[in-house]
């Protein structure tokens, strides 16, 4: 691992565990391996490393998407395994760290764009998969870009990020509901989006 890689995942442990505002950089700096000097010519601050890890996250986004494209298997199954595995991840982020809400705030504070490229990230990969569908003749849809938005909208609600109040958290059972719903519609006749 290079010495950047440790850092940022040293940085990402201590984030987590401590919060950010707690963490200093002489700590992620010995919990890395490296001297302080060695870390700052990397990172300036605290803020370089949370864009560091926000962009760490987004390289893993787009891994998972790979793997999900270059796996066997049916459109319908590589939407599922898509989507249940973003579900997964944005659980994780939400519930596994106490500070997930001040890791966020200082995400969207230095990355404010950071929920609509991911948004756009999830669009892009659904209509990629939807194409898929259409090429095997598995799904019959005229506008992969149109439907691919409906759908998102229609399950933006079981991924809360970690700033949102949640009465009842969202259920990977529910979402598969909704999914196979689309999927099934997708199967029947071509669908269209009304024009306004």
């Amino acid at each position: 691992m290079s010495k950047p890689a440790k850092i940022i995942d040293a940085a990402r442990k201590r984030f987590r565990y401590y919060g950010i505002q707690k963490t200093t950089m002489q700590e992620i700096a010995q919990d890395a391996g490296v001297a302080v000097g060695t870390l700052y010519l990397y990172f300036g601050n605290k803020d370089e490393l949370v864009v560091a890890c926000a962009d760490k996250f987004v390289e893993h986004h787009r891994e998972q998407l790979a793997t999900v494209l270059a796996a066997s298997g049916t459109a319908e199954e590589k939407l599922r395994s898509y989507i249940v595995a973003r579900f997964r991840m944005s659980q994780e982020i939400r519930t596994s760290s106490r500070h997930a809400a001040e890791i966020a705030r200082a995400v969207l504070r230095v990355k404010p764009d950071r929920i609509e490229e991911e948004g756009q990230m999830m669009w892009q990969a659904v209509v990629q998969i939807l194409k898929r569908g259409i090429d095997d003749r598995a799904f019959n849809i005229e506008s992969p870009e149109d439907d691919a938005k409906v759908f998102l909208y229609s399950i933006a609600w079981f991924f809360p990020n970690a700033l949102s109040k949640v009465s009842t958290a969202p259920s990977e059972e529910d979402l598969l509901l909704v999914v196979n719903w689309f999927i099934n519609a997708w199967k029947g006749p071509a669908t269209k989006t009304r024009k306004r």
